[in-house]
């Protein structure tokens, strides 16, 4: 059996560094990459003028981020499968592990400049809750915390 990389993948800075260590760690132990981008479902059906468009751009951006993966795995010589989904961000990726036999799931911390430090999201929690293989959380690495964590 070969192992699987599921990566959740955004246009976050963050999730770009999820991204690495996923096809770094798969990379090292042989694994299959999968990355899914899933666009969640009611944020902004219709309910603001532009709301057309702004799904448009979130659709860009999901490409770009996948697009961003393949070339990574592309230059570490991993296999890679890129997905997007909508729907529920947890349940989705949580569904899609199940269906490619995920042995492992990379998300990252959220980075928000308003947070002086990164935090566990809550589309993270639900995935940590629920999943029933290992969940790695890639914290991000930056060194303006004013002395707290900040690896790398």
């Amino acid at each position: 059996m070969t192992d699987t990389v599921l990566v959740a993948v955004s246009d976050s800075p963050a999730a770009f560094e999820a991204a690495e260590v996923a096809v770094e760690l798969a990379a090292r132990i042989g694994a299959t990459l999968h990355a899914l981008s899933v666009l969640g479902t009611g944020a902004l059906n219709g309910r603001l003028e532009g709301a057309d468009h702004l799904n448009v751009v979130r659709e860009q951006a999901a490409t770009a981020a996948l697009r961003h993966v393949a070339a990574l795995c592309a230059t570490a010589g991993v296999a890679c499968t890129e997905i997007r989904r909508h729907g529920q961000v947890a349940a989705q990726i949580l569904e899609y592990a199940h269906d490619v036999g995920a042995t492992v799931i990379v998300m990252a911390c959220v980075d928000r400049p308003s947070h002086t430090l990164p935090y566990v999201g809550s589309q993270t929690l639900r995935v940590l809750e629920f999943a029933t293989v290992p969940v790695l959380v890639v914290p991000v690495r930056r060194s303006d915390h004013r002395g707290a964590f900040a690896p790398g």
